[in-house]
């Protein structure tokens, strides 16, 4: 922080929830989508929006004192797992290299569902046979907890409704002066202001700035994954899964039998599933 108004600036999480919120929209919209090419364009957007979730964070922190090396010590909880590794390939690949490879399928009831299918790197055993949607919202869930993590560990920095409160004012050493100059109180009025206690006066200055939600951080952080379909006599689902555990024994195969073995089985399960057959990643 500085006392030079024109330079204040409070550090807040609300980009970051903006962009978690983003990237829940695309995700959900995943779900029982009929035609594979927008779920393609919706899964790039969701990866493209969860990827600039913690590139945001790191910038909006970048100046707060011990960030850097806390955040190297909390991001390898994402890194030793192997799902967040996997959404973070994926999201490499759909931006500099090509489509991603899904299988699509109609249950009993008529809904699609896609499915992960590797065709180079394997899909882990936690996302294997499970709707691309919900793999989606798990991941978000784990990059939501990351962000209630930064704003436990650095609670001041993380809003401006919490700056700006007795002990937020206390512990960033800010100048509510400058604080009110930023805010666009015209001089006039700032000196015709009685003087008033700490409390009353980041009340006031609390009506004009955007807090983050929190409350919406955390419901995306509390979402709870549907387990992995499994065969049985629901024909298209046991179809689609037959498809994703045949995609990924092609792996093995040589790649002159991989264009005729494709042709094959997406005519051999035409009308019930479909793959959207990617360049050669995930």
């Amino acid at each position: 922080m500085t006392s030079t108004a024109k330079q204040l600036r409070l550090t807040s999480l609300l980009y970051v929830e903006e962009r978690l919120l983003e990237a829940e929209y695309f995700a959900r919209r995943l779900f029982d989508l009929l035609d594979a090419t927008t779920v393609g364009f919706e899964l790039n957007a969701f990866l493209s929006a969860a990827r600039s979730v913690t590139f945001l964070l790191q910038k909006e922190f970048s100046d707060v004192p011990g960030f850097d090396a806390w955040w190297r010590a909390d991001r390898a909880t994402l890194g030793n797992d192997e799902a967040a590794r996997f959404f973070l390939e994926l999201r490499n690949y759909s931006q500099k290299e090509g489509r991603v490879s899904i299988v699509g399928t109609r249950d009993a009831e008529g809904r699609w569902r896609h499915m992960f299918a590797g065709t180079v790197e394997r899909v882990p055993a936690t996302l294997l046979n499970r709707d691309v949607a919900d793999c989606c919202l798990e991941h978000l869930a784990k990059l939501a907890r990351g962000i209630l993590r930064v704003a436990a560990a650095y609670p001041y920095h993380s809003c401006p409704a919490r700056a700006l409160t007795p002990e937020g004012v206390s512990a960033l050493g800010l100048d509510l002066d400058a604080v009110e100059c930023a805010l666009g109180f015209p001089p006039e009025v700032s000196a015709a202001r009685p003087n008033s206690s700490v409390e009353v006066r980041t009340r006031l200055y609390r009506r004009y700035i955007d807090a983050v939600d929190f409350d919406e951080v955390q419901r995306i952080a509390a979402y709870e994954f549907v387990p992995a379909m499994r065969r049985g006599a629901d024909f298209g689902v046991s179809l689609g899964l037959s498809i994703v555990e045949h995609t990924r024994r092609r792996n093995a195969w040589p790649s002159s039998y991989r264009a005729h073995y494709t042709t094959h089985f997406t005519a051999a399960a035409r009308g019930r599933s479909a793959i959207r057959e990617g360049g050669g990643a995930h």
